[in-house]
């Protein structure tokens, strides 16, 4: 993921759900190789943080009233055993996997010991093409609700 800086290529404005209306880079946005499940329209997105952590956020250019609350699993200290199928790592130009970012979407309920994430759904974001889709795993392993206070604080 890049950080929100100045750079020499063309910029635009995004109104985003948690940082309001910024400006960004072009060479920021990404791509979505396929459309999200219910979002076919939307394929360029700004993925960001609002601080530091593994909890990331990704915004819509296209409409400002859809963004995701992303997790970032490995920087959770999570370490779901994700395989990739070298057609999914292709897809999105990256040359193998260490050239890929993994997110989960969360879900927030109104029970805090409820919130969790799709661990079997993840979506891979290239680092140098920043081109991405949102692949579904069929290994069962992979909880598609993973309850976030299972989560273990990293070093401890």
């Amino acid at each position: 993921m890049l950080s929100l800086t100045e750079s020499c290529m063309p910029t635009l404005t995004i109104s985003t759900l948690q940082k309001g209306r910024i400006r960004v880079a072009d060479d920021q946005l990404t791509t979505l190789v396929t459309p999200l499940l219910g979002f076919p329209a939307l394929k360029r997105w700004l993925f960001y943080q609002t601080e530091d952590g593994p909890i990331h956020w990704m915004q819509s250019v296209d409409d400002p009233q859809t963004g995701f609350c992303l997790l970032a699993p490995f920087d959770a200290g999570l370490d779901p055993d994700i395989e990739l199928g070298n057609e999914d790592v292709s897809d999105i130009g990256a040359m193998d996997a260490s050239d890929i970012d993994v997110y989960t979407m969360m879900v927030f309920d109104r029970d805090l010991d409820q919130h969790r994430t799709n661990l079997r759904a993840p979506i891979l974001v290239c680092r140098t093409t920043q081109l991405a889709k949102q692949v579904v795993l069929h290994d069962t392993r992979l909880p598609i609700r993973f309850v976030l206070p299972d989560l273990k604080p990293i070093g401890r």
